[in-house]
């Protein structure tokens, strides 16, 4: 019982608290950065991707994203689009600042076609997702989408390469007659026209200055190549003539046609790859055309006064381009007969009834008719080129030259010596008279209201045309141009008489245009003048005067505008021709 009883006291007895060791001070301070940065990346860990999820929800761009210096980040797409475009202007725009080799110069961007994508750059930084520590340093930087037109950027550094540079000699095997002459490489110093685009584009806008050096320049085929070449097809290709067999009959090419159809040029790169030109052996062969159908384009007619489109038809000819490896191959071997069978292609028109159908040439726009007398040479010159003004077809937007179209008036083109202005007196030259049509085409484009862009009334007035509103031509000095400013085609058509010549213009008719003139003011009346020439005109003389003349351009039969055209007309003499010394 005592026993027991003193067992039960000593555990209700208080029991004396344990030693605890001591700590030194400098355990103490780590334990607590420990402490510290486990509650710092429990936080990150929940708090981070919470923000990230809710700026995400809110912006396209997440936040942290920079390209070439601007923040994007928390700003939706359009704004981070306005945001680069104007914080960037100044600088896209800039000079860019180049060095090649030693040479420092500068680039336009505009020029060589560098631009900034925006919109695609923008795309890249909505991608880009920086990770929570990146977010805490700063954030991530995104790469900009730049592009640049290489060939244009190599034309434009070359011209600052200067002495550095010295063109490589490209290896080629010519042809002197039906010789094969061989052009061996040899190397040289310059830009590589490779790099250039893709060292702008990764440089602009993050360095100073972008360094293009000059390197060798190396052409690929070597010495080894071109002889193996000259060997091997140059000299049996001219050895014996070749067959092209097509299924409409056999056409014999001459070595002569062979060596000028055979290309062994190098490229830029200065590797030679044989290619046969298909247009250069039609021409040196001209019994091609035995065996094909030239294609014949679709044409405008005039039927009872409207316009109307004949169907072009589609040619056949042979297929000499897909037939060129067989040709080559062929060429290889001195053996003869040299046969190759060619099929035939379709030879489409280079104008279809679609394409002139789209033209809205539907309508008669304006007509002018002048008159002359019947029977005077002049009436062989107006026939010749109102001919060669017909069908004359100038599509939107074009301008036509008068000069351009029927180019210098010949004897050979059907031209007669005739009287016209030369140096102020009445001479003799083929195509004297044409001037007459000149003035019935500038009164036709006058009247249908399209834009004058040159032309000249004659020095002295002629009463058979209508004063101020009218033309004179003079190859290749003096032309008659105009503008076609409509959004439809214009037709040209012609026809002419013993008496009269008419120039008619067909398209969609926009304006409905009068003439209104002023008087006659500054009246002069002709002087008399006494020619010792051979080549002597008389003349009655005319009175010199000055005149303006309005072209009035009306819609609905309202006004919608006007032009003004003056003339200063110069007295024409009467001249007397006296008779001459033997």
């Amino acid at each position: 019982m005592a026993t027991d009883l003193l067992s039960r006291l000593r555990r209700l007895a208080p029991t004396a608290p344990p030693q605890r060791p001591v700590v030194p001070p400098v355990v103490r301070r780590a334990r607590a950065r420990r402490r510290r940065r486990l509650a710092a990346t429990v936080t990150l860990l929940v708090v981070v991707p919470v923000v990230t999820a809710v700026s995400t929800y809110a912006r396209d761009v997440d936040r942290g994203v920079h390209v070439l210096g601007v923040d994007l980040g928390g700003h939706s797409r359009a704004d981070a689009v306005r945001l680069l475009r104007d914080s960037l202007r100044e600088r896209v725009a800039a000079p860019v600042a180049v060095r090649v080799g030693e040479t420092a110069a500068a680039v336009d961007p505009a020029a060589v076609g560098l631009v900034l994508d925006v919109e695609a750059t923008v795309q890249r930084a909505v991608r880009a997702t920086p990770g929570p520590f990146a977010w805490l340093h700063g954030g991530i930087t995104v790469e900009p989408v730049v592009r640049a037109d290489p060939a244009r950027l190599y034309e434009a550094l070359m011209a600052h390469l200067g002495a550095q540079g010295d063109a490589p000699v490209l290896p080629a095997v010519r042809f002197d007659r039906q010789r094969p002459v061989a052009v061996y490489p040899v190397s040289g110093r310059g830009i590589d026209r490779h790099r250039v685009g893709a060292i702008l584009e990764a440089g602009w806008l993050r360095r100073g200055t972008v360094e293009f050096p000059v390197v060798d320049l190396v052409p690929r085929s070597t010495k080894a190549d071109v002889d193996r070449l000259l060997a091997e097809l140059a000299a049996p290709a001219v050895a014996a003539p070749l067959v092209v067999v097509t299924p409409r009959g056999e056409v014999t090419v001459p070595a002569t046609a062979i060596a000028a159809a055979l290309k062994l040029e190098s490229d830029a790169d200065g590797l030679i790859q044989p290619s046969l030109d298909p247009a250069a052996l039609r021409r040196a062969v001209p019994a091609f055309a035995k065996v094909e159908v030239a294609a014949t384009d679709a044409t405008f007619t005039v039927q009872d006064g409207r316009p109307a489109v004949k169907p072009q038809v589609d040619g056949e000819q042979a297929d000499l381009a897909a037939a060129t490896p067989a040709i080559l191959a062929a060429l290889r071997t001195s053996a003869t007969p040299r046969r190759v069978e060619v099929g035939l292609t379709a030879k489409p028109a280079a104008v279809s009834a679609a394409q002139l159908g789209a033209l809205g040439v539907r309508e008669q726009v304006s007509t002018f008719t002048t008159k002359f007398v019947a029977g005077q040479p002049r009436v062989v010159n107006i026939r010749t080129m109102a001919e060669a003004l017909r069908g004359a077809l100038v599509t939107p937007g074009q301008t036509f030259s008068l000069n351009g179209h029927v180019g210098q008036r010949t004897h050979a083109k059907g031209y007669v010596d005739a009287p016209g202005i030369e140096d102020g007196k009445i001479k003799n030259s083929p195509g004297g008279g044409v001037s007459q049509v000149a003035t019935t085409l500038f009164n036709t484009v006058f009247y249908a209201g399209l834009q004058d862009v040159e032309h000249r009334p004659h020095t002295y007035y002629f009463d058979r045309y209508p004063a101020v509103i009218e033309a004179t031509i003079v190859y290749p000095s003096l032309d008659l141009r105009f503008r076609n400013d409509s959004p439809t085609g214009i037709l040209i058509d012609t026809a002419t008489t013993d008496t009269s010549v008419t120039v008619t213009l067909y398209g969609t008719r926009r304006w409905d245009v009068t003439a209104e003139y002023g008087p006659r003011t500054k009246v002069v009346q002709p002087p008399t003048t006494y020619l010792h020439e051979p080549d002597c005109n008389p003349t009655d003389g005319l009175p010199g005067f000055t005149q303006e003349a309005f072209r009035v351009f009306k819609q609905d039969g309202k006004e919608v505008r006007r032009e003004r055209f003056t003339w200063r007309y110069d007295p024409e003499p009467h001249f007397i021709c006296t008779p001459t010394s033997p």
